[in-house]
């Protein structure tokens, strides 16, 4: 929900000015270990799961962690604050290492894949925490780059200060790259750590990009490398990754008890959202509050507890009266900003994809041969309006786990549709 076609650059730039701040506090993205948000000034909440993962790590030479929850309910942040308690906290005192941002698990990998990327990792974390300068030189480094270093790998494409190095598939991997060599590499570097008192906590994110089956055969492939001493690994993914883990009770066995992330509490949310305004305040300012609570707390409600689609609602609310900025945002501005979209959307849908969207408004997930009796389309003339919504974004497509000839429709999660609009109004 943008329209940047209506507001120009420069006045996009002067609304958050206009409130006394730098940027603006409704960012959907999740809060790094480095950026203009300080993670351990905005982080708030979620008090017994993260003394449950700080122990479960402190407690142990090696840990393997999964953390699950829906879309937008801040597993990355979670994490990464947990990240930044344990590694970068007490500074070089800290007992843990950690990298610089998250490593993205793609649909593809392999083990050698999983073991490039996270040597590629700890290289570019290397650098960019500048390890050596603060006093730990690792030899073992060394050796990584030859390996995972755009200098030394044709299948290395980007810089070191891409995550995960940015290695990719243009060109085959070299036959010495094999999984025994690049498993020592990891033994070694971690040893290493170990003997200058040091563990490292490497975050694994983007499950939710991969089958459940496709996900269980590849834990089941690296189970033995997660368990290297002075490793500690957290997956973060949809609930159904819990699914995957169980698939095989060899991988089940090495995993703590998954932690189950629920929304945020009401209050939670409102905490956040004024530290962000204070972390984001123009230098020796004040700044006039965006929002007002009981708006926040009534969006949120209506928005099934879903942070991420709260903020990006109110900052769309926010851009598109920038006319009358500074000034708070009301749930008239926003239904005004939602009635808008609703119509560009639904103006641009054929009578065949409306009767889709409709439909499914009403029952989030049906089956192919449910939404054709629902609907009136026959299956054979499904499959076209369907893939064009998906390529929208409106809906998504998945298979039986058991029965694979049997396939859903559900809509999108990221789709306001799901969250918002009344199917009534649209028939």
């Amino acid at each position: 929900m943008d329209f940047q076609q209506e507001i120009s650059p420069t006045e996009r730039d002067i609304v958050w000015p206009k409130y006394g701040l730098r940027e603006s506090p409704y960012s959907t993205l999740p809060v790094r270990l480095v950026g203009i948000l300080p993670i351990q000034k905005v982080f708030c909440g979620r008090k017994e799961e993260v003394t449950l993962l700080k122990k479960t790590i402190y407690s142990q030479n090696s840990s393997r962690n999964l953390i699950v929850g829906d879309f937008g309910v801040g597993k990355t942040t979670f994490v990464n604050f947990i990240r930044w308690e344990l590694a970068m906290k007490k500074g070089e005192e800290s007992r843990f290492l950690t990298t610089n941002a998250e490593i993205k698990v793609l649909p593809e990998w392999t083990a050698i894949d999983f073991l490039l990327a996270t040597l590629s990792s700890i290289y570019t974390s290397s650098i960019v925490f500048d390890w050596e300068g603060k006093g730990l030189k690792l030899k073992s480094l060394d050796k990584i780059k030859e390996y995972v270093s755009i200098c030394k790998q044709k299948t290395i494409q980007g810089t070191v200060w891409i995550v995960g190095g940015g290695y990719g598939e243009t060109q085959s991997n070299p036959i010495q790259l094999s999984p025994e060599i690049l498993e020592n590499l990891l033994q070694n570097v971690c040893q290493e750590m170990q003997e200058k008192g040091k563990q490292i906590i490497l975050p694994y994110d983007n499950l939710e990009n991969v089958d459940v089956g496709t996900l269980a055969k590849f834990l089941r492939s690296i189970r033995d490398y997660l368990q290297i001493e002075g490793l500690h690994t957290i997956f973060l993914g949809p609930p159904e990754t819990i699914s995957a883990l169980e698939s095989f009770g060899q991988v089940h066995s090495v995993f703590s008890r998954p932690i189950i992330l629920k929304p945020l509490l009401p209050e939670n949310v409102l905490e956040i959202l004024a530290k962000r305004c204070e972390a984001l305040k123009i230098e020796q300012g004040n700044y006039l509050k965006p929002y007002d609570d009981k708006t926040i707390l009534n969006l949120y409600n209506k928005l099934n507890n879903n942070i991420r689609f709260t903020f990006k609602v109110l900052e769309d609310a926010t851009l598109n009266s920038e006319k009358r900025v500074p000034c708070q945002i009301c749930m008239m501005d926003i239904v005004a900003v939602q009635e808008k979209e609703k119509k560009e959307i639904m103006s641009s849908l054929t009578e065949t994809q409306l009767k889709i969207v409709s439909t499914l408004l009403e029952v989030p997930k049906l089956s192919q041969k449910e939404l054709s009796s629902r609907t009136g389309i026959g299956i054979t003339n499904l499959t076209t309006p369907v893939r064009e919504l998906e390529k929208r974004g409106l809906v998504v497509e998945s298979g039986d786990k058991e029965d694979k000839r049997i396939k859903y429709v559900k809509l999108s999660d990221n789709s306001y549709l799901k969250l918002f609009f009344n199917p009534m109004e649209i028939k």
